[in-house]
């Protein structure tokens, strides 16, 4: 006999029997695995779609948190560039400022006018500094001197002891700062000696006049405080950990801000690797996600770096409570399949081991989701062809404003654009011009921009047919055409000649077939894609600013000494001083008179071009700033206007015409503003001189330095207002009141002529008699006589 098994205790158990028995029927029973497999999947397809809630809820986290930095990094940017465009718009202000314009032409410190013209640029900038900034400075390139708010130095190196940067000597200063032509240029911050203490500092340079390559004659020098800056970048440090930092074109660190920076000398933990083209940490083992945005007005990349580990923080709660939720789901939900799967599969096993079903499955074709799918991807291309094809004129326009205004950082970029847009480039050689239609209207109506698109259209025509393929043209404003000329090779002299002339006879043919009368300006040739904006700035130049209808037309090309000819504008110093002389005094005729010689003078005996224009008018802006400065008479609703309008004609560009309109508004509203003043105080101080007057013109020994304490005026102008507003000279007023006072006690008092003479002011009865006479023609006792026989 074989030996029998030895049973262990729990298989001597009843219920331990039962399982054991359970599991082998389990193992005959096919529809018992179905079941469980079925109530499995049930229980996984949940989990499943949980786990991809889970990771879609985690990217979403991820994603929000990259969006809100990346729109925390936008603000952060905006309100950099409005920094920086304020800072760009107060050296702008500074190119135009006259005084300045008179230094820079100076050609050598023993000219007789250089100590006055420094005295006067030095008293002209101290405003900006008290201000708008304090750290800026201008040096002239001509004379070797540096002018500050407060200072002036013949000697840079003077100026260099007390405010020189760490790390680099005066020559070196001296050279890059302030010898060499920069154009909105931005030195990385670098440590720097501020006059008391070291601060790191972003240093703007931008050279005067603008616009030329040359050895510039001034540069203006605004130092920055990089704090300053940094602090409009902190949310994002603050929010979400890590730093910011700001590259510029090339991609040299500008600043940096936040987690992993110096903040004295700005050095920051962010990178740029050159081989792979983007921006990492130079510390490895730092985690962060990095997030970039260019600033659309200087192309700078600002790099934000989010800490991975502040920003996991919740996504690691979420990620352990939903671990432990499903695994406690799988457990419970496994028992459950294993119960359910039990119970039912007992009978179904045997209704289906008496029951045939026929096999009802089909093949499906696996293709057809992919066939239905592949047409409608081929069908959508065709209408995003269609549509790209019907937008496709807009972004033309918009890759030529980029080429023309400079808004494209580098020759890749532009060229990339330039094939996106399909425009007919024929080569990086060319010129750049602009063609301004004459007409009367400053404010144009409906009509006016009907016929200015019409004459637009004209000359779109004409050009396309004078240059065929070679010519690209957008419209700039609603009477200005702007238009870039290619070529694969650098023009020749012929074909400068035969394109000049041809332009020429472009003018004359629009206004013989059109009449329509133009004028065209033309840059200088370029011969790279980054120099159109600068041939393009050079044709507006060229332009004659007085475009009036009467005007004839003609061709402008821009020339190298076109700057310093057209500075020669009509505003001397001595019609100034007159000019703010009336305006303080009230005199609103004598203004409109010199401000119609100014107009006259410049628009009808001088040929100004646009920048000579612009220097007039912003002559004309400081002459007011200086009024608004220096008068408090002003209301404030007058002053008011005054910013606004001032700021309006910075910002936009107008003619000579609709800019002296706007001032002589300006001038004329100080004056009537001022004299209405004046005329209140004025006869306000009269009524008290008067009543004052009236009880003590009876003390003899009455003074005009009395009174004038008495109204709280200066001396000297107690007797110019009183004779300004009553017509008399105040001592002839005070004699009439006496005499006035005496008549009446000669008629109605029995006093003597001593104690009348007493009462009236007077020390003696002679003095009264010989004034009495003088004012009346006879004596006290004839007056008396008189009256009394009436």
């Amino acid at each position: 006999m074989t030996a029998a098994r030895p049973k262990t205790a729990w298989m001597s158990d009843p219920a331990g029997r039962s399982i054991v028995r359970m599991f082998g029927y389990f193992a005959n029973v096919q529809m018992f695995r179905k079941f469980l497999l079925s109530y499995i999947l049930i229980l996984v397809m949940p989990l499943i779609a949980g786990f991809i809630v889970y990771q879609a809820s985690i990217h979403r986290i991820m994603d929000y948190a990259s969006e809100n930095g990346r729109e925390l990094l936008n603000q952060a940017i905006s309100l950099v560039d409005k920094k920086l465009d304020d800072i760009e718009s107060f050296t702008y202000q500074l190119s135009l400022h006259p005084e300045v314009h008179g230094l820079m032409l100076l050609s050598s410190r023993s000219d007789k006018d250089f100590a006055y013209n420094l005295y006067k640029v030095k008293n002209s900038i101290y405003p900006y500094w008290s201000t708008y900034f304090r750290n800026f400075y201008l040096y002239f390139n001509q004379i070797d001197t540096i002018v500050t708010p407060e200072a002036a130095y013949v000697r840079p190196e003077d100026y260099y002891r007390g405010h020189s940067y760490e790390g680099v000597d005066y020559e070196e200063w001296n050279k890059k700062i302030n010898q060499t032509y920069l154009s909105r240029h931005y030195f990385p911050s670098m440590l720097a000696n501020t006059g008391k203490r070291k601060e790191a500092v972003i240093t703007y340079v931008q050279s005067i006049p603008p616009g030329s390559t040359s050895t510039p004659k001034a540069n203006v020098v605004v130092m920055i405080d990089q704090k300053e800056i940094a602090s409009l970048m902190g949310r994002i440090s603050s929010q979400y950990g890590g730093s910011v930092s700001v590259f510029d074109n090339q991609h040299q660190l500008i600043l940096s801000s936040g987690t992993g920076t110096d903040t004295d000398t700005g050095k920051s933990e962010s990178r740029y690797d050159g081989t792979a083209g983007w921006f990492s940490s130079r510390n490895q083992n730092h985690d962060f996600i990095y997030i970039e945005a260019n600033s659309s007005a200087n192309g700078w990349t600002y790099v934000a770096a989010l800490s991975k580990k502040k920003l996991y923080k919740d996504v690691n709660y979420i990620q352990t409570f939903n671990f432990l939720l499903s695994l406690v789901t799988i457990l419970v939900g496994l028992a459950i399949a294993v119960l359910f799967a039990y119970r039912h599969s007992i009978p179904l096993n045997r209704l289906l081991g008496i029951m045939k079903f026929p096999d009802l499955r089909k093949p499906a074709d696996p293709y057809a989701f992919l066939s239905s799918n592949v047409e409608e991807i081929i069908s959508s291309n065709d209408r995003l062809q269609n549509q790209l094809q019907n937008q496709l004129p807009i972004l033309q326009d918009t890759v030529i404003r980029k080429l023309l205004f400079g808004g494209l950082s580098s020759s890749k970029e532009a060229m990339k654009q330039i094939e996106q847009a399909n425009l007919p480039l024929q080569g990086a050689f060319g010129y750049a011009g602009m063609v301004k239609i004459l007409h009367p209207l400053q404010a144009m109506e409906k009509d006016m921009m009907d016929e200015m698109n019409v004459a637009q259209l004209m000359i779109h025509n004409e050009l396309t047919a004078a240059f065929f393929d070679g010519v690209l043209y957008c419209n700039v404003d609603a009477d200005q055409v702007a238009f870039l000329l290619t070529c694969a090779t650098r023009f020749s002299r012929q074909e400068e000649q035969a394109l000049e002339e041809n332009l020429a006879s472009l003018i004359r043919r629009l206004e013989e077939q059109y009449s329509l009368k133009v004028n065209i300006g033309l840059g200088r040739a370029f011969d790279r894609i980054e120099d159109i904006p600068r041939s393009y700035d050079q044709a507006v130049s060229a332009l004659l600013f007085d475009l009036s209808l009467n005007a004839r037309p003609s061709f402008y090309k821009y020339k190298d000494s076109l700057r310093d000819e057209n500075i020669n504008y009509y505003y001397p110093i001595e019609l100034e001083l007159r000019l703010i002389h009336a305006v303080t005094n009230g005199e609103s005729e004598e203004v409109s008179d010199m401000l119609s010689t100014v107009y006259r003078e410049n628009a009808e005996n001088k040929v100004l071009s646009y920048q000579a224009a612009q220097q007039l008018l912003a002559a004309l802006q400081g002459t007011i700033l200086r009024i608004v400065s220096k008068t408090t008479e002003l209301s404030p609703v007058v002053t008011d206007g005054i910013a606004g309008a001032m700021e309006e004609m910075m910002t936009g560009k107008i003619d000579l015409l609709h800019g002296m309109n706007q001032i002589q508004e300006r001038f004329l509203a100080m004056t009537r503003s001022i004299h209405e003043r004046k005329f209140i105080a004025g006869k306000m101080v009269i009524t008290q001189m008067k009543e004052w007057i009236k009880h003590n013109f009876h003390e003899p020994d009455l003074t005009l330095h009395q009174l004038s304490e008495a109204v709280d005026l200066p001396e000297k102008m107690v007797p110019l207002i009183f004779k300004e507003h009553v017509g008399v000279n105040i001592s002839d007023y005070i004699e009439d009141t006496r005499i006035n006072f005496a008549k009446s006690m000669l008629i109605r008092s029995e006093a003597t002529i001593e104690d009348i003479a007493l009462q009236s002011g007077y020390n003696s009865a002679h003095s009264f008699r010989r004034a009495f006479k003088r004012n009346t023609g006879s004596s006290p006792s004839e007056f008396q006589k008189m009256m009394r026989n009436l």
